[in-house]
């Protein structure tokens, strides 16, 4: 049986490379009192644990040590790795946000987040995915797309009711919003009718007793 070690380098560099996959890495900023710190829950990628020929590949690098004020970083491949931050505020990773190609976060669009927050979304200027987790369901995101300033293709963008269990691009968002928006203007036209034709059918009852 042939030994890893006994093949060339650049077979080797093209067996680490394939082990090499998109990854959604958990990347939360801490504050212990008045100093800010980088954490992940996601484990460091297999191969960097392997040998050092796989970590001087740069496969991936270590990433966001601008947000902690001691030696703490993410070992990340901004190519193909989603960020999740959660709920941490956009505004935490401004020193990082150019460098960001994938995001993703969990909010509710509250007032905060449609007048302030979503704001800091165009600091992430070469951000080419975009995933939203919208806690409060998909009904109070209708128009979210084209109400914010998105650095990214609208297509590009994606939402999550984890509410109904339903994933949507920004686009057919839109559109399954309109569709909610008219079917509920026309319940609500045909429940006026109907308390109309009801009020008609009381008043000409009232008059023929008179």
């Amino acid at each position: 049986m042939a030994n890893f070690n006994n093949f060339p380098f650049e077979i080797r560099s093209y067996i680490w490379e394939l082990t090499v996959e998109p990854r959604t890495v958990e990347v939360r900023v801490l504050w212990g009192g008045r100093t800010p710190r980088v954490a992940s829950t996601t484990p460091i990628p297999a191969p960097l644990q392997v040998c050092r020929e796989a970590r001087n590949l740069s496969l991936y690098k270590q990433v966001f040590s601008e947000l902690s004020t001691g030696r703490r970083y993410v070992w990340l491949n901004l190519d193909i790795d989603m960020v999740s931050i959660g709920t941490v505020r956009l505004d935490a990773f401004n020193e990082v946000a150019p460098m960001i190609k994938r995001l993703k976060f969990e909010r509710e669009n509250q007032e905060s987040w449609y007048h302030f927050e979503s704001r800091k979304i165009r600091n992430f200027v070469n951000v080419e995915e975009i995933h939203v987790i919208c806690l409060d369901g998909f009904e109070n995101w209708g128009g979210a797309t084209y109400e914010h300033c998105w650095p990214c293709a609208l297509e590009n963008i994606v939402f999550f009711d984890l509410v109904d269990s339903l994933v949507m691009r920004g686009v057919e968002l839109e559109e399954k919003y309109e569709e909610w928006y008219e079917a509920q203007h026309r319940r609500v036209v045909e429940n006026d009718e109907r308390e109309a034709q009801d009020l008609f059918a009381e008043l000409t009852t009232i008059e023929q007793w008179i």
